[in-house]
C-alpha cells in the first residue's frame, strides 16, 4: 500500500490539493456572493478568488505535489508560467460563469427548480401523502406562512391515489444553479491545470 501510494503521489497529492483548492474557491465564491450579490460574485469577484486560488495552488504544487527546487531566475520564470497558464483557465472559468452563471441564470435557475422539486415530489411519494402533508403543514405553520410565498403544498390527484407536493422556499434556484456551474467549471480547470502543470511548468527535464 505504501510503495502504490509513493508511485502515485504525485497524482494522488495534486487531487488532495486540487480538491482542497477547489474548496477554497467555492468557499470564496458562496462568500463574495452574500456579501457583494450574485452578479458581483460571478464577474469581479470570480477573478478575485480566481486569483488567490492561483498563490495557493502555486505554493502547494511546487512544495508537496512536483517538488520544484528551482532558485533564482528558474524560480522566476516557473511561476511565470504557472501564472500564465493559471490566467489561462481563469478566463475559460470566468468565460463559463458569465455565460452559465449570469446570462443563462435564469433557464438555470428554472431548471434547479424543477430538479428540486422532482426530489421533493420523490420524497413526498416515498413517506407517502399523509406523511408529507403533515411534515409540511407543520413546517408552513400558520397560514400566513403560506401566503407570503415562504411555504405551501399542494396536493395532486393520480393513478394510484394523491401525491403530496411541499414547495418550499427555503432553497434559493438561482444560487443553487451557481454552485453547480462552478462545481463545473472547477472540475474542468483542474483537469487543464494538471496538464498543464505536469507537460509545460514543472516538466522535468
Amino acid at each position: 500500500m505504501i510503495n502504490w501510494i509513493k508511485k502515485h503521489w504525485e497524482v494522488l497529492s495534486y487531487l488532495v490539493f486540487g480538491v482542497l483548492c477547489t474548496l477554497l474557491n467555492i468557499v470564496l465564491y458562496a462568500l463574495f456572493n452574500k456579501l457583494f450579490g450574485y452578479t458581483a460574485a460571478n464577474s469581479w469577484g470570480n477573478v478575485l478568488d480566481n486569483i488567490i486560488c492561483i498563490l495557493f495552488a502555486y505554493c502547494t504544487n511546487r512544495a508537496f505535489v512536483f517538488r520544484s527546487k528551482t532558485q533564482g531566475k528558474a524560480m522566476a520564470r516557473e511561476f511565470g508560467a504557472f501564472v500564465t497558464c493559471r490566467l489561462g483557465t481563469m478566463l475559460l472559468d470566468t468565460a463559463i460563469m458569465l455565460v452559465l452563471g449570469n446570462l443563462l441564470a435564469a433557464q438555470g435557475a428554472a431548471l434547479m427548480d424543477e430538479l428540486m422539486q422532482g426530489v421533493l415530489s420523490v420524497v413526498a411519494h416515498w413517506l407517502g401523502p399523509d406523511t408529507a402533508i403533515q411534515m409540511a403543514a407543520s413546517y408552513a405553520g400558520t397560514p400566513a406562512g403560506v401566503t407570503d410565498g415562504s411555504a405551501a403544498i399542494a396536493v395532486i390527484g393520480g393513478a394510484d391515489g394523491p401525491t403530496a407536493i411541499f414547495v418550499t422556499g427555503l432553497y434559493d434556484a438561482q444560487a443553487l444553479w451557481g454552485l453547480a456551474v462552478k462545481i463545473f467549471s472547477n472540475v474542468l480547470v483542474i483537469v487543464l491545470n494538471y496538464v498543464f502543470s505536469k507537460l509545460i511548468i514543472f516538466k522535468k527535464k
